[in-house]
């Protein structure tokens, strides 16, 4: 009766094989986006190189990003917050007798 188990060593190849496809699989990923960025950026700059000073909208500055951040961030909080209460508010007409 002959059963066959894979051996330490196969599990172990099987394994490194797997990590090192993963690897490549991710470093290919990274290198895509990478290119994508990168060509994303040159295009733009050479846009606004072509259509010369003024025309293009200026980028906003770092203090209007952090605020917007944090205003999309209060929104999603009291979106949250609303909805928790509705699902409270739920809860509570169940329990009434």
């Amino acid at each position: 009766m002959s059963t066959s188990h894979p051996t330490t060593s196969t599990v172990t190849d099987q394994m490194t094989d797997a990590l090192t496809r993963g690897q490549s699989m991710l470093t290919e990923l990274a290198t895509g986006v990478g290119e994508l960025w990168s060509a994303a950026l040159s295009g733009a700059d050479d846009a606004a190189r072509r259509s010369g000073a003024g025309s293009v909208p200026a980028l906003p500055s770092a203090t209007e990003i952090v605020d917007r951040a944090y205003d999309t961030g209060i929104a999603v909080l009291e979106l949250q917050r609303s909805a928790a209460h509705q699902v409270i508010g739920s809860f509570a007409a169940l329990r009434r007798p």
